[in-house]
């Protein structure tokens, strides 16, 4: 189901540019997820960040010399501990929570510096797919806790990066920190606060092929 939306998506961009002279480029982009689960946490505890990841595909084309638009639909997965102050110094009822989004970031992106480095900016479309909690040493099964969930998630991102062309492929390297706009919290859970957000930085790196 998410390869097949993201090859939609992904067809449906590439026909809109296919009939204009602009310079595309399309191919694959992948790295380290660092966002996790903020906001007001619950009572004696706190929030702990563990890494995910992500993954998809990349379609750009200009809109003038140093402006582009980028696509990029992507499966991620979010990791956050929640750490639980119980007067011991190991947290061994701290809990794990896994998030995973089919995602659709949809960016301007400004070259600079004879465009070997890049910013960009935009929005990134969250829907979510599922959603666990799981004792972090493991001694019982994951629950399934998605209806604490909206299944929708709007967020606010920012990047910047470096490229490297070879002939007609690109290897790109960036850096990116993203923030959710709105409240992800559906249903009081017991060990999740009212009000909660995503944020944080992702590490990626591109492989494009210029059409």
């Amino acid at each position: 189901m998410i390869f097949r939306n993201l090859l939609i998506l992904f067809s449906i961009f590439l026909i809109s540019i296919e009939f204009s002279n602009a310079q595309t480029t399309v191919g694959f982009i992948g790295g380290l997820n660092l966002q996790s689960i903020s906001g007001d946490a619950p009572q004696n505890a706190s929030y702990g960040s563990k890494t995910g990841y992500m993954f998809g595909v990349t379609a750009e084309t200009n809109v003038t010399k140093d402006v582009k638009i980028i696509l990029q639909p992507n499966y991620t997965l979010y990791q956050t501990i929640i750490e639980f102050d119980i007067g011991r110094e190991e947290p061994i009822d701290s809990m794990n929570v896994k998030m995973s989004y089919f995602r659709v970031p949809f960016f301007a992106k400004i070259e600079a510096f004879n465009g070997v480095t890049y910013f960009l900016s935009g929005l990134d479309f969250g829907f979510l797919q599922d959603s666990k909690i799981q004792d972090i040493n493991k001694t019982t099964d994951e629950r399934d806790i998605s209806d604490s969930f909206e299944k929708f998630d709007l967020a606010a991102a920012f990047g910047v990066g470096v490229k490297f062309p070879v002939k007609r492929l690109i290897i790109s390297a960036e850096g990116r920190y993203s923030q959710s706009l709105l409240n992800l919290s559906k249903e009081n859970f017991n060990s999740l606060p009212s009000r909660f957000r995503l944020s944080g930085f992702q590490f990626l790196t591109y492989i494009s092929y210029i059409l």
